[in-house]
C-alpha cells in the first residue's frame, strides 16, 4: 500500500496497490465535460456526499453504456477534495481488462472483493459498489426504472463491518440510451454462463445507429442521447448498530430494505412526467 495526502486538505490515506489520484483526477476532468453535454447531464444531492469515508450504492443501466455510473464517477473524481474512491468491477469484466492491460488498479477499479473494499473503507477512503451487478445494466426497458438488488445484501454486511455510512445514488435516464428487447437471464443460466462466469444475463438490445445485439459484447453504436439525472441521497448511518449486527440477519434485511425504499421513491420522483430520451418536463 501507498500513502497519499490531500492537496486541499492534510488528510493522509492508505492506498491499495498502485491507484493513482492525480490520474483518475486528470480522467474525470476531461471526460465530464463530454458526459455532461451529450447526456444533459443533473446532478441532484452532491451536497450530502459524507466528509468522512462511505459506500456509494448506485443503479446503473444502458448495457455496458452505463451513463449513470460514469457521470457519478467523472463528478466525483474531478472535484480535488473529496477523498479516494474506490470502485467495484464485475469479476468476468475485471479479468477481460486485465487481459488487455488497463490501468484499472491506478483508476481506482477493484475486482469484486469485499476484503479490497473493506481494506480502502478501513484506511479512510470511499467505495462505489453496484450490488445488482449485469442483472442491473441488462434490464429490459419496461423494467429500466425499477430498483431491484436480486438478494444481494453484501453490500450491506460490508458497511456495518467497516462502521461506514451507506450512501444511495440513484440515476435515471441511462436505460434509454439502448432499448433492451430482453435481459436473457435464461439463456445465461442454460449455457452456463452464470455458473462458471457469474454472468446472469445475455441481453437482446438496440442500439443506435446499427440495430440489434445479442450479448454483453461492446458494439461500434452510439448509445442514444437520453437525459440523465443522477441523485446522491442522504447517507444512512451505519454506526448505531451493534458490532455483531453483519451476522443478524435481521438487520441486514432492515436496511437493504431501508436503501431500496430510498432509491425507488427517488426513482419515481424524477420519472414522474419524464418523456423517455427527452427527460423530465418540469421541475424536480
Amino acid at each position: 500500500m501507498t500513502r497519499y495526502k490531500s492537496p486541499n486538505d492534510s488528510a493522509d490515506y492508505r492506498l491499495i496497490e498502485d491507484f493513482d489520484p492525480t490520474l483518475v483526477h486528470k480522467v474525470a476532468k476531461w471526460y465530464l465535460p463530454i458526459l455532461e453535454k451529450y447526456y444533459r447531464a443533473e446532478f441532484i444531492g452532491l451536497e450530502n456526499i459524507p466528509d468522512g469515508p462511505f459506500l456509494g450504492v448506485g443503479n446503473h443501466t444502458g448495457i455496458h453504456y452505463m451513463p449513470e455510473s460514469y457521470l457519478w464517477l467523472c463528478k466525483y473524481h474531478s472535484n480535488h477534495e473529496h477523498r479516494p474512491m474506490y470502485t467495484l468491477m464485475h469479476d468476468f469484466v475485471y479479468r477481460v481488462a486485465e487481459k488487455l492491460r488497463l490501468p484499472l488498479h491506478a483508476l481506482g477499479i477493484l475486482d469484486a472483493d469485499k476484503g479490497s473494499a473493506y481494506e480502502a473503507l478501513r484506511e479512510g477512503c470511499a467505495v462505489t459498489v453496484y450490488p445488482a451487478g449485469d442483472r442491473d445494466n441488462a434490464k429490459p426497458f419496461y423494467e429500466r426504472n425499477e430498483i431491484d438488488f436480486f438478494g444481494h445484501t453484501g453490500y450491506v454486511k460490508l458497511a456495518l463491518n467497516a462502521r461506514v455510512p451507506i450512501v444511495p445514488v440513484v440515476g435515471v435516464g441511462g436505460g434509454e440510451s439502448v432499448f433492451t428487447l430482453t435481459s436473457g437471464s435464461r439463456f445465461a443460466e442454460w449455457t452456463g454462463l452464470k455458473k462458471y462466469l457469474k454472468i446472469h444475463t445475455w441481453p437482446v438490445f438496440w442500439s443506435f445507429p446499427f440495430g440489434w445485439h445479442v450479448g454483453h459484447f461492446p458494439t461500434l453504436g452510439l448509445p442514444l442521447p437520453t437525459q440523465v439525472t443522477v441523485s446522491v441521497l442522504e447517507p444512512i448511518d451505519t454506526s448505531g448498530y451493534a458490532e455483531d449486527a453483519a451476522s443478524d440477519p435481521l438487520i441486514i434485511a432492515e436496511l437493504n430494505a431501508k436503501v431500496l425504499h430510498a432509491m425507488q421513491a427517488e426513482v419515481d420522483r424524477l420519472v414522474k412526467g419524464r418523456i423517455p430520451v427527452i427527460g423530465r418536463i418540469g421541475k424536480k
